[in-house]
């Protein structure tokens, strides 16, 4: 069930849409409102009608947010008079910047590719907690992430070692689940819990939303709870991320790393992030064709409006070097030659 707010909300973002920074990479669309760092991240799900699903609830983007714990106080980040925030484009995807006069969170949002797939179909989520005060700090990070998906069939969450979740839930380090999603008909969302390059939380609390938006930091799971609280909301699921605080010296900082995107068990390599046209020219100059035409065009058709947003973006930065010059001439002399077997 949607939020009762979810219509007002709407009117207040439109305000806000020319405010947004838009990226798209491979499979991926991303939203970042400017004014506060609130994202809305989707799926492509039909290449001929630029079809996207949501894979975060996407009507108020506001809930879906990170909040930072300094010493036992709370910041939550795009709501905190205290932090300015500043967004910006990357060459693998936006960064996002909250700054007040002690600390700093920088939120990173990479695309990246699950195992096996071609094309982007995730993000790599990192974030810096960085310590301008004058003295140590016990810095730590909670993540909610507004869930929707599974709130259609009941099946609100999965993991690889539970088939279905539908009550309050916590997993903890100790527990052996890798990964958690919110499975869907035509996309479904994972988090990546553990793997390569992956800060496992320290708690992973499944709750309804209302109930972990409410709360300033954390609480017990009650399993005897389920995802609704009469009578604010209904069947409305959402997922909190814990790192819990950490001292960290003056001058000093803190990393935190996971993914999140379209579900595929084998998981994400967080790898170093590659660059936009390292990304189009590993699909295309480096890649095989598609065993069939349909996919292969579709590919191709993405690696070409991805091409094409790289290049407005270097011609408008004033920033195009010989030697990408001469991958875009590879990439584009490749899909020519593609397209003479459609």
């Amino acid at each position: 069930m949607k939020r009762l707010t979810a219509f007002l909300a709407c009117l207040t973002l439109g305000a806000l849409s020319l405010q947004a920074l838009e990226v798209k990479e491979g499979l991926v669309k991303l939203i970042v409102n400017e004014t506060n760092g609130y994202i809305s991240f989707y799926k492509l799900i039909d290449v001929a009608k630029a079809s996207y699903e949501a894979l975060l609830f996407d009507s108020d983007p506001r809930t879906s947010f990170p909040t930072l714990s300094a010493d036992g106080r709370l910041y939550r980040l795009g709501d905190s008079a205290e932090f300015r925030v500043k967004v910006s484009r990357t060459d693998s995807g936006v960064r996002i910047e909250y700054r007040s006069s002690s600390f700093v969170v920088t939120q990173s949002l990479d695309f990246a590719k699950s195992s096996g797939s071609a094309l982007a179909d995730g993000l790599r989520v990192g974030f810096t907690l960085e310590n301008l005060s004058e003295r140590e700090t016990a810095l730590g990070l909670r993540y909610l992430l507004d869930t929707w998906l599974g709130e259609k069939s009941g099946v609100h969450f999965a993991t690889d070692k539970r088939a279905r979740i539908a009550e309050e839930t916590a997993i903890l380090p100790t527990d052996e689940d890798s990964w958690l999603s919110s499975p869907g008909d035509k996309a479904s969302f994972m988090i990546q819990l553990s793997g390569s390059g992956i800060d496992r939380p320290d708690r992973v609390l499944l709750s309804n939303w209302k109930r972990l938006s409410d709360a300033p930091w954390g609480f017990d799971a009650n399993p005897q709870r389920n995802f609704t609280l009469i009578p604010y909301s209904i069947n409305d699921s959402a997922v909190a991320l814990f790192w819990e605080p950490a001292a960290v010296v003056r001058g000093g900082s803190r990393s935190i790393s996971f993914a999140m995107g379209n579900f595929n068990d084998k998981g994400y390599a967080l790898a170093s992030a590659k660059t936009q046209t390292d990304q189009i020219f590993e699909n295309t100059v480096l890649g095989q064709a598609a065993p069939d035409k349909a996919t292969s065009m579709a590919t191709d058709l993405i690696a070409v409006r991805d091409l094409i947003e790289r290049i407005d973006r270097a011609i408008a930065e004033g920033n195009i070097s010989p030697d990408e010059l001469a991958a875009w001439r590879k990439i584009l002399d490749r899909l020519e030659e593609r397209k003479k077997g459609y």
